[in-house]
């Protein structure tokens, strides 16, 4: 009963507000709504209009975390974004894959496993992550990738199904894998 009322207000809220600009203090008043809707939620959650949780109950958001529009995630099989992560607007978030039944799909159990989006990772627009994958500190998932296997940190992946690009690079255009200037 708890999951149905946690969820009934995601969708209230979500509702009442969704008709507001995506300026920062609304996603900031929409996050801090949203706080009783999951297993847990840091501070300064944002989230813009027209995203979509279900199973809200089975997510963990950690500080400083932003959800951009129209971004989808299913919490069947459990979600937990780290500190500082970032969604792309219509980021798929999918906890569970369909299985196969006599020939179908279409009754198959659902195979659920978490995703993990680790601290300061960021997703870009469109990005899909499915079933059971993390997405390492740091890194990066170019827009419209596919993400199918773990990112390991530090990394931008791009491509269907994603593949390593290359290193992350800092605020000054360094790689982060390199050693610091003396």
């Amino acid at each position: 009963m708890r999951r149905v009322l946690q969820y009934a207000w995601f969708i209230f809220v979500m509702r009442a507000t969704g008709f507001l600009p995506d300026f920062t203090f609304i996603m900031r008043m929409r996050g801090w709504l949203l706080r009783p809707c999951f297993r847990r939620c840091g501070r300064n959650f944002q989230i813009c209009s027209h995203a979509m949780i279900v199973y809200t109950s089975n997510v963990e958001i950690g500080d400083d975390v932003y959800i951009a529009y129209g971004s989808w995630i299913q919490g069947y099989g459990g979600v937990r974004l780290d500190d500082e992560v970032m969604l792309g607007p219509y980021t798929i978030l999918a906890s569970s894959n369909h299985t196969r039944v006599g020939g179908s799909f279409r009754f198959g159990v659902g195979d659920a496993r978490p995703i993990v989006l680790e601290r300061g990772s960021w997703t870009g627009g469109h990005v899909v992550v499915t079933a059971g994958v993390t997405i390492g500190r740091g890194s990066a998932c170019a827009a419209g990738a596919v993400v199918t296997r773990d990112v390991p940190p530090d990394t931008i992946v791009g491509g269907v199904p994603a593949r390593p690009l290359g290193p992350a690079a800092d605020a000054s255009g360094g790689a982060l894998d390199r050693a610091p200037p003396p």
